[in-house]
């Protein structure tokens, strides 16, 4: 049998290196769908997001005077979701931190638990990031999983005491332990931000 002139370990190599070059290729129009995505987003509107965290809960009226605010926020949402559906999970931890972030201050508890769960499943040290617990504090407020919610707000308060938002996790603290009947814990957390008058008043009304 005449020899067609290539061996097969040349013609293996060559079939790997296609293949290789395929994925890259593929790979490289995956990346480039993703910024595609985020290229929808201003730079204006970039700029504005990254001020957007859970310290700004409860203190912008989306449904009021905010229109402006909640359409940026339910675009930069779709554009998450969009650039994270497209890269098969292969994303920095953060973009699902902040997400989890404008679907809190969106009001969408089930959408901002489950990106703050799957930030919390890949970022080893989120711990460290204060304006994470307090934003996954405030969504087990919400569902009143009151013994994850403290567990949240102490651990980021122990990691950051001058968190910008530490009187509003006072307040809620207190009010937890109020609610678990733990008057002690209540007054004493109360104590500290000077809100007694109020503690006090929780325990008259018992």
């Amino acid at each position: 049998m005449k020899s067609c002139g290539v061996s097969l370990d040349a013609a293996a190599a060559r079939s790997l290196r296609a293949a290789g070059d395929e994925e890259k290729k593929m790979a490289a129009g995956k990346a480039n769908e993703v910024e595609l995505d985020f290229l929808k987003l201003t730079a204006q509107e970039r700029d504005s997001l990254v001020e957007m965290n859970s310290s700004l809960f409860g203190f912008q009226r989306l449904h009021e005077d905010g229109a402006r605010t909640k359409a940026l926020l339910l675009k930069a949402v779709s554009c998450y979701d969009s650039a994270i559906l497209k890269s098969e999970g292969k994303v920095e931890p953060e973009m699902f931190c902040q997400l989890g972030h404008f679907n809190l201050l969106l009001e969408d508890y089930p959408k901002a638990l489950s990106a703050y769960q799957r930030y919390y499943s890949l970022q080893s040290d989120y711990w460290k990031n204060a304006g994470f617990l307090y934003g996954l504090g405030l969504v087990y407020f919400h569902y009143n999983t009151f013994h994850w919610a403290i567990k949240a707000f102490q651990d980021g308060l122990y990691i950051d005491p001058s968190f910008s938002r530490a009187t509003e996790i006072h307040m809620r603290l207190g009010l937890m332990f109020k609610g678990n009947t733990n008057y002690e814990s209540s007054l004493k957390v109360c104590t500290i931000k000077g809100l007694i008058p109020i503690s006090r008043l929780w325990l008259l009304l018992e």
